[in-house]
């Protein structure tokens, strides 16, 4: 199945035409790559960056499926703005295909009416049918006929942000689905929930596989995405001091972090750093009336010295970052006040009833005021030209001509994370964007390990505390793709301030030095993976499986993309080394103790010149074989790289007790059978220990060598793993 090379698609249905634009040559071929795949699979999905353009592929997938007469469901969950903006075509002001429905909260239609057009269409009486639909609309008590006309007649659902339908009413409503539909899912981020605990698109059933990807550096190379330039600002805070950590590292299990605001000390603390962002704007963004959304944090106790009788503020930051940003609020007026009292009428308008330059949009406000709001957000020629959001805008908010964003919320969820930065790195040729700019506003993690301590051990929260750290978030988000070259060709560029060296000139005019800031950020990661060493260094714990887990699983997070990497891991390696030799003599330690934690150390040192050697191999091949050869003696291999796979195998020989790759195989199977949902539950408590203790060490080690093995590929890519192998295997 092919698409013609015409100027204009179009579909004559009676006297209405539907006309959308040509697919570019690359598109077309991922056009027929799906129609090929769904020829001999049911379900599948595209991963491809926000602003790539997954919603233009879909109307041309609807568009053949429509031509063939066939009924077409395109699935939403809640999101009714992109719903809408998909159904309509913009220019016309009316459905873009002529023989259409649109069903939501916001466009509840005449429910009979449509099921007539559906029933008359499941009769043979109409040409092809496209149903665009919430979800949440769609499994209402009003729309229970239509929703069985739906999974009757439904030849294939295409079903945008898939992301949000796994393990949930919408993953039980796909799975309603008979064998004659296909259903098509697009994602920017084919999985949900915070790092450490994520679920996989995979999981909606067993056939759902991944049909095409496209990662963002690659994007961005071929000119599909604007390029990005990701400044880091440093404030003097601590987060511990700024956010809420009621509930210790349990609030990481959660997408952000809340804003504490329940003192005056620490609403000014958040003034100050809201200062802060309004002080970057200042300084580094030099046309004002450039449009730049503002994604502001929650904040979950009542704010001190507002709300009146103890009630709660609705999206307070939003407001008072607007009002920072408006100067009607500033951190130095207030330090002076020992009892601050914030203004309750915060509002969006000026005395002459315009939109002021810095707006907020929140849920509590009403559906005409959030439409006119993003209308004039949207005019280059009006305010406001700053927009503060807490939760919205997220997803599904298409303004190709934003081009700058400013975060001002520490997020654990990765895919949050992708969203947010897909907002400012659409194309928009027509407004004179260069690219798309980010700031974030960047507090010191240190004391979480000085505070918690052994804590961070808990619950796996060693990736959780990580990810707070920007230059780590930004490793994992361009962790797939060549953004080696982007960054070399200046497409990719990121840097970091420091404002607390400004001082007091601070602000308008201040001569703010930007440092480029490395990935990968090998020296943050060893500085945080020492932290964890020195907790484990002092405990006499048993047999330290869980550290051993934390700490394997950290290693593979380090990648080598030149010398400099190799230095420091060569470093941290003989730290590890040197811990290992201190347990053998460390008289402290009980037997247990002393027989398993030099074993612990060891394995932790091997894994981590093997994760070295695999990323020199893999990854490294735009620099020069003598370099890759300074980088192997760096790390204590003979530097010839006709010998890498020898020294990698010499890795696992002294690290792992699987001492070969058959052997590694053998045990992964194991692993695979025991850890699928419908075993793992059975398992005795003994057994899972045994699990834990001897077995799931081997996921680490096979990760290492699946481009070596089909068989540990192939065991890897099953979808029977349990979720706690998956978030390892995410790794990759």
């Amino acid at each position: 199945m092919t698409i013609s090379n015409e100027a204009a698609a179009e579909i004559t249905t009676g006297m209405e035409t539907v006309e959308l634009e040509p697919l570019r040559e690359d598109k077309k071929k991922i056009f027929n790559d799906i129609q090929g795949y769904f020829e001999t699979h049911q379900r599948g999905y595209i991963k491809v960056p926000t602003g790539w353009g997954k919603t233009f592929l879909a109307k041309h997938i609807m568009k053949k499926y429509y031509e063939d007469g066939k009924l077409v469901l395109f699935l939403v969950s809640k999101n009714n703005p992109l719903l809408s903006q998909t159904y309509y075509d913009r220019k016309k002001n009316q459905p873009l295909f002529p023989n259409s429905d649109l069903l939501s909260s916001e466009h509840k239609g005449d429910r009979k009416e449509l099921a007539e057009a559906l029933k008359a269409f499941g009769a043979g009486k109409s040409k092809g049918f496209v149903l665009f639909a919430s979800l949440q609309t769609v499994l209402g008590k009003q729309s229970s006929e239509i929703k069985e006309l739906i999974l009757e007649y439904t030849d294939i659902a295409i079903v945008d942000e898939i992301h949000n339908f796994i393990n949930n009413r919408g993953n039980d409503f796909l799975n309603e689905f008979g064998e004659q539909t296909k259903i098509l899912g697009m994602t920017a981020t084919p999985f949900q929930g915070v790092v450490g605990n994520v679920k996989f698109v995979d999981e909606i059933s067993g056939d759902m596989r991944e049909v095409y990807a496209k990662t963002l550096p690659e994007c961005i190379l071929d000119n599909e995405l604007a390029p990005l330039k990701y400044t880091i600002a440093e404030s003097s805070e601590d987060i511990f001091e700024i956010f809420d950590f009621e509930k210790g590292l349990d609030e990481l299990d959660k997408q952000d972090l809340f804003l504490d605001c329940s003192t005056a000390a620490k609403l000014k603390k958040v003034v100050r750093r809201t200062q802060l962002a309004k002080d970057v704007y200042d300084s580094m963004i030099k046309q004002k009336h450039r449009k730049t959304l503002v994604f502001c944090a929650p904040v979950r106790k009542r704010v001190y010295g507002a709300g009146a009788g103890g009630k709660e503020i609705n999206a307070f930051h939003a407001k008072l970052t607007a009002s920072v940003f408006n100067g009607e609020i500033s951190a130095q007026k207030l330090e002076k006040d020992p009892d601050p009292v914030l203004p309750l009428d915060f509002d969006n308008y000026t005395p002459d009833g315009e939109f002021k330059n810095s707006a907020f949009i929140t849920s509590e406000l009403s559906k005409d005021e959030q439409s006119a709001l993003l209308a004039a957000f949207r005019d280059a020629d009006k305010p406001p030209y700053i927009l503060c959001t807490v939760g919205m805008l997220i997803e599904g908010f298409d303004f190709p001509g934003l081009e700058t964003l400013m975060l001002l919320r520490p997020t654990l969820s990765m895919r949050l994370f992708e969203q947010q930065v897909g907002r400012v790195i659409r194309l928009s040729p027509g407004s004179g964007k260069d690219k798309g700019n980010i700031f974030e506003i960047s507090d010191s993690i240190d004391s979480l390990y000085q505070r918690f301590g052994d804590g961070v051990f808990n619950g796996e929260k060693v990736d959780q505390v990580q990810m707070l750290q920007p230059e780590i978030r930004l490793d994992e988000l361009f962790s797939e793709g060549d953004a080696a070259r982007a960054i070399e060709e200046g497409k990719i560029e990121i840097n970091k301030v420091n404002f607390r060296a400004v001082g007091n000139g601070r602000g308008k005019g201040a001569q703010i030095r930007e440092m480029p800031v490395r990935l990968p950020p090998t020296a943050i990661r060893s500085k945080y993976f020492s932290r964890l060493l020195a907790l484990t260094e002092e405990k006499d714990i048993g047999a330290f499986e869980r550290e051993k887990r934390e700490l394997m699983r950290a290693t593979l997070r380090f990648r080598v993309r030149e010398l400099r990497d190799a230095e420091e891991i060569s470093e941290l390696s003989a730290s590890i080394n040197k811990l290992k030799r201190e347990a053998y003599e460390d008289r402290r330690l009980g037997n247990v103790s002393r027989k398993h934690k030099p074993k612990v150390f060891g394995e932790v040192e091997w894994l981590l010149k093997l994760q070295a050697l695999n990323s020199l191999k893999y990854d490294c091949g735009r620099i020069s074989i003598s370099e890759k050869n300074k980088i192997l003696s760096t790390l204590g291999f003979e530097p010839d790289m006709r010998k890498i796979n020898s020294h990698r195998l010499k890795c696992l020989k002294l690290g792992s007790a699987q001492k070969t790759i058959p052997e590694l195989i053998k045990v992964l199977g194991f692993v695979s059978r025991l850890s699928s949902p419908e075993t793992y539950q059975f398992l005795d408590k003994k057994k899972k220990e045994q699990w834990k203790r001897e077995f799931l060490p081997a996921v680490y080690w096979g990760f290492c060598f699946i481009d070596d093995s089909p068989e540990i590929r192939e065991l890897f890519e099953s979808t029977e793993w349990d979720r706690r192998v998956k978030n390892i295997i995410r790794q990759k």
